[in-house]
């Protein structure tokens, strides 16, 4: 699968709760009832940063930027990028619904689950890593480097505090793609990976800092490519919206693909001049 990750942050003067609001629940609406984008995100999952979470409990700081959430967008291929950001129904529809910043960081990934815990359900306490590259390391050696040797020493370092561990590295990704779009003004391709911890309480992610042994073991394996200066931090909560991906337990379909629900019809209407009379044969 092909993750599209977005980090992103409320408009100035906005309130955190305002901004939550617009995001999880008419967002989701506008999503689950645009064929289009249910056609395309084979899975949509929400990452709402925790208040208080301070840098000294943490391995890499929170971003000056402030961040306020992370969305994650499953697609099946690269080809179906592009397309679903420029299509009718995504401008007409899902664009004008402008409720946060310009400022993004975007970065389009491939994903590699490296642990899961037996019986591990999605939700919970998520520590999320946008990982810059050292300077003098090729993408290629950091991909290398991060699977083959950084992996291990996290999970051995860690071992019984983490749910599941994914490594989120990074494919190519033309700014251009978002030209016209909201956007444009965002970030793009500036994080070689990105990696993502689940943990059972914000204790137990806290232990990753205060446990020297833990703490010195990753540091010293991430000095090998990782560029501290530009490297930041999350701390989330997950919410999956939904999940046409998963082997045993897929989401339903969404009504909106069902020529005969409400939804359709509604949709069907179009998205826009609904005060503009009709021909005289209807529309």
């Amino acid at each position: 699968m092909i993750k599209f990750i977005l980090a992103a942050r409320r408009k100035p003067g906005d309130t955190q709760e305002r901004y939550f609001y617009e995001w999880g629940i008419i967002h989701v609406a506008l999503m689950l009832t645009t064929p289009a984008v249910m056609e395309t995100f084979r899975r949509y999952v929400q990452h709402y940063s925790i208040a208080g979470v301070t840098n000294d409990v943490l391995i890499h700081p929170l971003s000056d930027m402030g961040w306020d959430n992370m969305a994650d967008h499953w697609l099946e291929s690269t080809d179906d990028f592009a397309p679903i950001l420029h299509s009718q129904a995504y401008v007409e529809r899902m664009q004008p619904h402008k409720f946060g910043d310009d400022a993004f960081n975007i970065e389009l990934t491939s994903g590699d689950v490296v642990y899961e815990q037996d019986g591990f359900t999605p939700g919970g306490v998520k520590l999320i890593h946008f990982l810059k590259r050292k300077p003098g390391v090729s993408q290629d050696d950091f991909v290398r480097i991060w699977r083959e040797r950084h992996a291990p020493a996290l999970l051995e370092a860690a071992r019984g505090l983490l749910r599941k561990y994914v490594q989120n590295p990074q494919l190519p990704l033309d700014a251009s793609t978002f030209e016209g779009t909201l956007f444009e003004l965002g970030g793009v391709g500036e994080y070689a990976g990105i990696e993502e911890l689940w943990f059972d309480s914000l204790d137990d992610l806290a232990r990753l800092r205060a446990d020297s042994a833990i703490y010195d073991a990753i540091r010293v394996s991430e000095a090998a490519f990782i560029d501290d200066a530009d490297t930041f931090s999350m701390v989330t909560t997950e919410r999956v919206v939904y999940d046409f991906t998963h082997p045993t337990n897929p989401s339903p379909k969404p009504a909106v693909l069902d020529p005969a629900s409400l939804e359709a019809l509604v949709d069907a209407q179009g998205y826009r001049d609904w005060n503009v009379p009709p021909g005289p044969h209807g529309r």
